[in-house]
């Protein structure tokens, strides 16, 4: 109410009373003397009637406010007040009140500017402040006052970490609009910091000055698209850290800094060279954070719709032939920009615009599938740049079929290329991939789909990605040939046969084939069941047994035991005129010995000593198994394997009421 009524009276009155001023500014002035009687009701006090008075104070107050400061701002007495709540805390908020004074003091208040920001760059120091804090905003207010010295001051210590992020709080925090103006006019100043040779200080000062004006408002880069020129630059020098001078944990943090920039201008505008520039960061070898920069990129490009995503693959095939770039800069290219962007267009429902057409695919085929199918021109690539094309010609054969057919031939030599003369596993699969997609897409003879199935058959199961390996197998599976020897039986599962007997190596892996496609292998099952009834011993009761090979054993018996009942099925549907091989092969049983030793071989791994763990896993499965071969409409024939159970049955208590059920 006082403050109101003075207001009141200041508002009819351009000056009062020399007397009335004296009397009543004494004991406020008095109470300003002497730091320990200040309280922060006092400070609010002389804040309010500096609003109202600011003409009658003297500027030299000011100093005596700071050394108000600097004796409540004790270092001993800030490690104290750091280890408690703010609130808590009696001293912070008379420093807090004394810093919101001098935005009120007279105009000539300037001169205090050094003295006040370092005070408080000290006191936020020792109070471990790092983010926007209680000092904020009244310093803010402060520098918005003065903001052309505030940016002097600035800029004058950009070699002073601390001081940097102050000033950085304030910006953040949107609480001095004309700092923010006036430091933007000072971005051609820092815009020439931005090169390798400036003091790191001053260098990381500058770039984490321009993210942070590009943040808080994209038009700067619209007014000073330079600066991007100038990243850009800099993004390119410091690519090789070993070569500066400069410590990798700084270097790291520039490139984290300019990645974010890079983001932000990408939004904003449609540079494609920077879509470019931003790709080279996983080509870095620096302990980055890429995760949101592979977000960005999917959403950014592949994810888009309208014009850019067209431009920046036809942008890409000159570029791809630039031999400035390095192979791993393209390779990652391809990974994150044009393989998920030609997925992603072929997925969606409406596919008019298809994005790419007849020229693209054929300046693929006079850069990719033509040159690179020989030895002496791509010697020296990289295999996981091998991987990529692979992947990208294995999309546009599945998806974009009808754009190859001028090219196919030149395809299928850049397949076997990779199938027959590189060595590296990944690469091998990667290439039977796509010929899994060609030949599943294209007409093909027989011998060619027969070679890449023998070939996926016999790679290193214990190398490579099993998925892309199955992956194939599986789509082979879909188009592998009908021709039969003189027995009936299909080539391509003699030659599966033939592979399993003579590579012992191999068993695993086709086992789980057999077990993932077992409508596939259900015609033929009489060349592999004698085999893999042979090899239960091994895989689930030997020294070397696995928890895995255990598991897939169960995986076999239980394939086995569903052909059989499918067996029994399609000979119900026989009729006397059906007497054909293939018939024959569809109503083949195992022979009874076969089948006790599938029944022995479940009995006594459900009664093996085994891990707590294993036993969880395996017994109930065993045993369930074992209950449904035994029943009436199982194998009832069988009599070895219970006798054997019969024997063995002290062994089994823990399991006994469900053995005596099956019994």
């Amino acid at each position: 109410m006082a403050h109101e009524g003075l207001r009141m009276v200041l508002t009819h009155q351009a000056r009062l009373p020399k007397e009335l001023l004296q009397t009543g500014l004494r004991p406020i002035l008095m109470n300003l003397a002497d730091p320990k009687r200040l309280s922060i009701s006092g400070l609010e006090g002389l804040a309010r009637l500096l609003e109202l008075l600011t003409n009658y104070f003297k500027v030299e107050i000011g100093h005596k406010l700071l050394d108000h400061f600097r004796i409540v701002a004790d270092p001993q007495s800030l490690q104290i007040s750091s280890k408690v709540p703010f609130s808590e805390s009696e001293g912070i908020p008379k420093l807090v009140r004394l810093a919101h004074i001098f935005h009120l003091l007279p105009p000539a208040a300037n001169i205090f500017l050094e003295n006040l920001v370092n005070a408080i760059v000290q006191t936020e120091t020792q109070m471990h402040f790092s983010t926007a804090n209680p000092f904020s905003e009244p310093l803010a207010k402060y520098l918005d006052r003065y903001a052309t010295e505030g940016v002097d001051f600035l800029m004058k210590n950009l070699n002073l970490p601390r001081t940097v992020r102050t000033f950085r709080n304030i910006l953040q925090a949107k609480l001095a609009p004309h700092l923010e103006r006036e430091l933007a006019n000072q971005m051609p100043t820092l815009a020439a910091l931005l090169v390798v040779g400036t003091d790191p200080r001053q260098l990381k000062s500058a770039l984490e000055l321009v993210d942070d004006l590009i943040s808080l408002d994209p038009i700067y880069l619209s007014e000073h698209g330079y600066v991007v020129d100038t990243l850009v630059t800099l993004w390119n020098s410091i690519a090789q850290p070993a070569a500066l001078s400069v410590d990798i944990v700084e270097v790291t943090h520039w490139h984290s800094i300019i990645q974010g920039i890079f983001i932000n201008v990408l939004k904003q505008t449609p540079r494609i060279d920077l879509l470019f520039e931003l790709v080279s960061i996983y080509t870095r070898r620096l302990e980055l954070d890429t995760v949101s920069t592979t977000n960005f990129l999917y959403h950014h490009v592949a994810l888009s719709e309208g014009p850019f995503r067209r431009n920046v693959l036809l942008r890409f095939m000159t570029w791809f032939n630039d031999p400035q770039h390095s192979w791993q800069h393209r390779c990652y290219f391809l990974r994150y920009i044009v393989t998920p962007t030609l997925l992603v267009q072929a997925s969606r429902a409406s596919n008019i615009d298809r994005l790419i057409g007849p020229d693209f695919t054929s300046q693929l085929h006079r850069s990719i599938w033509l040159p690179l199918s020989k030895d002496d021109s791509s010697a020296e690539i990289d295999d996981m740049y091998r991987i990529e094309l692979l992947h990208l010609t294995t999309v546009i054969v599945q998806h974009y079929a009808d754009l190859l057919e001028d090219v196919k031939k030149d395809i299928v030599k850049y397949i076997w290329f990779h199938v027959s003369h590189c060595d590296d596993v990944i690469v091998k699969q990667m290439g039977y991939l796509l010929a899994a997609r060609f030949f599943s897409t294209f007409p093909t003879p027989p011998k060619f789909i027969l070679r890449a199935w023998t070939g996926l058959l016999q790679l290193p199961h214990n190398e490579g990605r099993s998925s892309v390996r199955y992956e194939a197998l599986s789509i082979l599976a879909r188009c592998l040939p009908t021709d039969v020897d003189e027995n009936g039986f299909l080539l391509w599962a003699k030659e599966t046969r033939r592979i399993l007997t003579d590579d012992g190596s191999q068993t695993l892996s086709i086992y789980h084939l057999i077990v993932k496609q077992a409508d596939l292998f259900f015609p033929v099952r009489a060349l592999f069941i004698p085999h893999m009834t042979n090899s239960l011993q091994k895989l689930g009761l030997s020294p070397s047994s696995t928890p895995e090979s255990r598991m897939l054993s169960l995986e076999i018996l239980s394939t086995i035991f569903k052909w059989d009942e499918r067996a029994v099925q399609e000979s119900n549907k026989m009729t006397d005129d059906d007497s054909s091989p293939l018939h024959k092969q569809l109503v083949w049983r195992p022979p009874l010995a076969l089948r006790e030793s599938m029944i022995s071989y479940l009995m006594r791994l459900a009664t093996m000593t085994l891990e707590p763990g294993q036993k969880i896993a395996l017994v109930p499965r065993a045993l369930s198994l074992l209950q449904s071969m035994t029943a009436p409409s199982g194998w009832p024939d069988v009599t070895l394997g219970l006798r054997f159970f019969a024997r063995h049955l002290e062994q089994v208590c823990c399991v006994a009421s469900v053995t005596f059920h099956i019994l």
